[in-house]
């Protein structure tokens, strides 16, 4: 079975007597063969139809609105054929139109209620976490009621992901945290009853996870790469390097922008509101090891873009840097958060200091810097015992 679901403006190529055209639903599939059209019941003028990326342009007062109808409505066939092709079922015309017809009626469904309630206006990546969770429910079961939420359910989910998909402890704990979101939310909305939420007995516990860092000598053997032989690698190379020796997240340094520089008395600061960071956050680049991320930012800076450096995915930066951890013969599996990791832990080698630590990466609390300064207190500890005085 080959379903495509997609959104056809104009199909007829006629306006209506206000200048409109119809928005609608096109279901295509090969084998049973069904092609069915199906009404948003939107309409807007064809100058507001943005062709190349198929939705309602920005300048429609209304698009953001009609942009989410339309997504929620094409999620919702493509959920309802999933999930009949998990019960091995096919998808015809007949169910088809039954299942629209009757959608009013599933109020009671919790997987509609946890697909209708993701929120577009999230950060992309909070989203994205969202729907991971939202498609393993899916996967382990397609339709569940508001009234089969309960803590046998909930349980048998976790053996789910903890045996089948044998995913890690913290990525189990964030998956229930998600879940347990949308049951509050829906008892919010009184279509539950928070009262028998399994959550107030069913308890998911996160694992201390290590802080993996790059040794100097790691870091070194990364830096002295020759580009020259790989030139793809080059803009991940630096990104990475500038994040060890800034402390930036992926995010924060592909969406660093040049008027995010300003000039002060020690050289070029960056100022800027970082993902996850209430308040601004400062980096005198100047003054930190001896200016390298100020030589990897000068390099960019001319770049006659707003945004300073080449626009990359995660998932590409991810790739590259797979490569970049081979020729440099490092053992571990190199990501921006071990880069993030490693700027910490040098402070901390360097200055034992937690506030300076809590100032320059934006933690909120100084618990969370104070780690940094108890694996450092640790190295310390490990190189005096192996020391033969």
């Amino acid at each position: 079975m080959k379903l495509s679901v997609s959104i056809i403006f104009n199909r007829r190529n006629r306006l209506s007597v206000n200048g409109t055209a119809p928005i609608e639903i096109q279901v295509y599939q090969s084998s049973p063969r069904l092609r069915k059209y199906i009404s948003t019941g939107i309409s807007v003028e064809p100058p507001f139809w943005n062709s190349e990326k198929n939705i309602v342009s920005q300048k429609h007062p209304n698009a953001a609105h009609f942009n989410k109808i339309i997504r929620d409505a094409v999620k919702t066939i493509e959920d309802y054929a999933y999930s009949l092709n998990a019960q091995k079922k096919v998808l015809t015309d007949q169910l088809l139109t039954d299942f629209l017809n009757n959608q009013g009626e599933s109020e009671d469904s919790f997987i509609s209620f946890f697909a209708k309630e993701i929120d577009p206006a999230l950060k992309r990546g909070t989203r994205k976490e969202h729907e991971y969770t939202y498609n393993m429910l899916v996967e382990f079961k397609p339709e569940i009621k508001f009234c089969e939420l309960n803590y046998n359910l909930i349980q048998e989910f976790d053996r789910f992901m903890r045996f089948e998909k044998k995913l890690k402890q913290n990525t189990i704990h964030k998956h229930h945290a998600h879940i347990n979101r949308f049951i509050r939310l829906a008892g919010l909305k009184e279509l539950v009853n928070p009262a028998k939420n399994p959550y107030n007995n069913f308890k998911s516990k996160k694992e201390k996870s290590d802080r993996i860092s790059l040794t100097n000598n790691e870091l070194a053997e990364i830096e002295a790469i020759d580009t020259v032989a790989y030139p793809e690698l080059i803009a991940v190379k630096d990104m990475f390097i500038f994040s060890c020796y800034t402390g930036l997240r992926f995010s924060d340094i592909t969406s660093l922008e040049k008027k995010h520089i300003i000039d002060s008395p020690e050289g070029p600061c960056i100022v800027k509101k970082m993902e996850k960071v209430p308040r601004p956050v400062t980096l005198p680049l100047a003054l930190l090891f001896n200016g390298k991320p100020l030589e990897i930012l000068n390099k960019y800076l001319s770049n006659g873009n707003n945004i300073v450096f080449p626009e990359v995915t995660n998932q590409h930066a991810n790739r590259l840097l797979k490569v970049i951890a081979t020729i440099a013969k490092t053992p571990m599996r190199l990501t921006f958060h071990i880069a993030r990791h490693t700027f910490g832990t040098m402070l901390a080698d360097l200055t034992q200091n937690p506030y300076l630590i809590m100032d320059l990466m934006g933690h909120a609390d100084i618990k969370t810097s104070m780690i940094y300064i108890h694996r450092s207190q640790e190295r310390i500890n490990r190189q005096l015992r192996d020391i033969k005085w």
